[in-house]
């Protein structure tokens, strides 16, 4: 896939979370073609893979992951993600500007590594910088 860094501000994944990521998958598989790359994930002691979904070798199409782990609480439709360079200043003026926190992720060092939230008029977006 490509190593080019996304532009602040430009969509740059989308994702779903579901409580059965392998049927959805598989349904992806046939609609669209698209490949499933297994991607370790971890909850508690609970090892599990969700899946990034790609096109062709080079082209991504989003991920499809378990409601669980740093997936728990996200609502299960598509997520948009846009690409943010300082995630804590993008929240808090999304905040500022009427938005609601949805559900934050953080890395082991504090820093949040994307967060998703809710537009004042109801659409839900991503914003992180995951790459």
């Amino acid at each position: 896939m490509s190593d080019e860094k996304p532009k602040i501000g430009q969509f740059y994944w989308a994702d779903i979370t579901v409580e059965n990521p392998s049927e959805l998958k598989e349904f992806y598989k046939q609609l669209f073609g698209w490949e499933a790359m297994e991607l370790p994930m971890k909850d508690g002691d609970e090892e599990y893979a969700d899946y990034v979904m790609t096109i062709d070798e080079a082209s991504a199409a989003g991920g499809i992951c378990h409601h669980k782990g740093p997936n728990k609480g996200i609502p299960p439709q598509w997520i948009p993600y846009f690409y943010i360079d300082d995630i804590e200043k993008a929240l808090q003026d999304c905040l500022n500007l009427g938005g609601e926190l949805i559900k934050e992720n953080r890395k082991k060092d504090g820093t949040l590594s994307f967060v998703i939230v809710k537009y004042p008029q109801g659409a839900i977006f991503g914003m992180g910088n995951l790459i």
